[in-house]
């Protein structure tokens, strides 16, 4: 009887180790084997830029919107809950670029053009990179240089060749505030 109650107690104690590691391997994976990608990022809110110990960040890949339109065609509302692929073209000034929204994943690509996944939430297209978390120490230098520099203010990430992205640094001018 002994035995079995600890068998019970160790798959039980593995399937939670395994859930943890399921949650954040995504991000894991695109940490390591990813492409990095810089983005010019864009105030949520400017008013509130901290809401509690991160810093909420929106980027012109995040609406339908940011898109150019192809040949005067409109670009159609991604599915609300649906999967969208958001192309990014590295362009002259380091920073990359929307280029067009897919519903599918792209199978080959040109060098300079990425793919980054997302999900068509309430009127926008989330990608898991919206919030930076920071330390308390650091929040009210990093809240301060955003508000100074927003528009100087970039994003580093990782994407693997599925489109998953991991924030990795938040850029102001010079300077390098690490995720």
């Amino acid at each position: 009887m002994r035995n079995k109650t600890a068998l019970w107690f160790a798959l039980a104690l593995a399937l939670q180790l395994l859930i943890l590691i399921g949650v954040s391997a995504q991000q894991f994976i695109a940490r390591t084997t990813g492409r990095s990608v810089v983005l010019k990022v864009q105030p949520v809110d400017p008013y509130s830029i901290l809401s509690g110990y991160y810093v909420t960040l929106g980027y012109e890949i995040s609406s339908n919107g940011g898109f150019p339109r192809n040949a005067g065609e409109p670009n159609t509302d991604p599915n609300p809950g649906g999967i969208v692929y958001a192309i990014v073209e590295r362009q002259d000034d380091g920073l990359w670029h929307p280029v067009e929204l897919a519903s599918s994943l792209p199978t080959s690509l040109p060098e300079n053009r990425m793919v980054i996944r997302g999900r068509y939430v309430g009127g926008r297209i989330e990608y898991g990179i919206e919030q930076f978390y920071i330390p308390e120490s650091k929040r009210d230098v990093i809240n301060k240089d955003l508000r100074e520099h927003l528009g100087d203010a970039r994003v580093e990430l990782k994407v693997d060749a599925d489109g998953n992205a991991a924030l990795v640094k938040l850029l102001i001018e010079d300077r390098v505030y690490g995720n």
